[in-house]
């Protein structure tokens, strides 16, 4: 068991600082981002399985060699009428900071999720009744506002918004690469992949950790988006676009085309592609997995 606590603790302590400290640095993650926030995701799910895991072991570390089997004499114990299970104070008050910040986590998790499923269902019966159809995209909406934006709205009856602003400043071409990008996040459904960071970014608002992880993760699907764009648009047009887009903003639930604000560094991305290495890919997509069976073998295993 003490094997188990202190491999989870240095995984924790791994993935909370250096990583997500190093990571948003990396040149690489432009090349290849998908893969790129496939590993945040590993990054985030893992760091959550050691903290939580190793709190878990430690506390009830007295009680057997391994995990599972110390689970079983406690959840034996408790069952026989004997309320801490055989632990002392210290690790009965670990348990419990275990398992309130288990249900903390997914608590702000499903309260997340429901706010931004209401949100965007008020926002979406609003644009149905306010909106017009794009002559050039009978699925898409125009909004009657002079500021240039456009936003999609994610679920089981997605819109891709604009407004009169956008759709008066870019020609037909630019407005294609705008509706192809929109397009491209309802798609690959980035609004689950954000909702994840969103949620937690609430739940731990002092932890820098969680604020790098969801500002890295913000910017990597609004590049996924770029690239799945860029094969029906040209990769100039999009650019140009979204330099003339400038920092617009989206409501609630949305998505929007500038993304988290990073518009210039996806414009020179755009620009410039980095050259794509599938090596690198598989290299990511390796250290994902590795990071996902890490904390699940020290948690299982019954030697350690």
């Amino acid at each position: 068991m003490t094997l188990t606590v202190v491999a989870l603790t240095l995984l924790a302590v791994a993935l909370l600082g250096p990583v997500p400290a190093l990571l948003p640095r990396a040149r690489w993650a432009a090349a290849e981002p998908r893969a790129t926030l496939v590993l945040w995701q590993a990054v985030g799910l893992s760091a959550g399985l050691a903290v939580l895991g190793a709190a878990a072991a430690l506390a009830v570390a007295p009680l057997s060699d391994t995990l599972l089997g110390a689970f079983r004499v406690f959840v034996g114990r408790v069952a026989a009428g004997e309320p801490t299970g055989g632990l002392g104070p210290f690790h009965s008050t670990l348990l419990v900071v275990a398992v309130v910040l288990t249900a903390r986590l997914l608590g702000v998790l499903a309260l997340s999720a429901w706010r931004t499923v209401r949100a965007r269902g008020r926002h979406r019966r609003m644009v149905d009744l306010v909106g017009r159809p794009l002559r050039a995209d009978a699925g898409s909406l125009v909004l009657d506002h002079p500021a240039p934006a456009a936003y999609c709205l994610p679920g089981g009856t997605p819109r891709v918004v604009l407004t009169s602003g956008a759709v008066e400043m870019f020609d037909d071409e630019e407005l294609a690469a705008v509706l192809a990008h929109e397009r491209a996040h309802l798609a690959e459904r980035h609004d689950l992949v954000v909702l994840p960071f969103a949620a937690w970014s609430k739940a731990l608002p002092w932890l820098p950790t969680v604020r790098r992880s969801r500002t890295a993760v913000d910017r990597l699907v609004e590049m996924v988006a770029d690239d799945r764009a860029c094969a029906d648009c040209d990769r100039t047009v999009l650019a140009c676009a979204l330099a003339r887009f400038g920092a617009a903003s989206a409501p609630d639930g949305a998505l929007a085309a500038t993304g988290s604000g990073a518009v210039l560094v996806r414009v020179h991305r755009l620009l410039d592609p980095p050259r794509r290495s599938a090596r690198l890919r598989y290299a990511l997509l390796s250290a994902a997995a590795l990071l996902l069976v890490l904390p699940t073998v020290a948690l299982l295993a019954t030697n350690l």
